[in-house]
């Protein structure tokens, strides 16, 4: 199923396997991940205060598990893995 334009969020990175945002939804999805990540990171600290230690260990571990794995899904749903994002800059520059 080849995917349209607009559901092109990401291009790969030019490094290697990485997605790289090159859209507004796709930096999105990049701040609401890192926001998830503080989120669990602030969310962990309060709980230290109140939780035994494995406790609130886990539940911090088990946010940043769910926000990475959510980022991960969204962005190789809407990646382009045909094109780095050097060869998008250059093709968007010719356009």
């Amino acid at each position: 199923m080849t995917k349209r334009r607009g559901d092109i969020w990401f291009v790969r990175s030019n490094g290697g396997q990485g997605s790289y945002p090159v859209t507004t939804e796709g930096w999105r999805v990049v701040w609401v991940f890192v926001a998830g990540i503080v989120a669990s990171a602030i969310m962990g600290l309060v709980l230290a205060q109140t939780m035994t230690t494995f406790l609130w260990v886990a539940i911090t571990a088990l946010g940043m598990a769910i926000s990475a794995i959510w980022f991960i899904m969204t962005a190789r749903a809407h990646t382009d893995y045909s094109t780095t994002y050097n060869e998008y800059v250059k093709d968007k520059k010719n356009a």
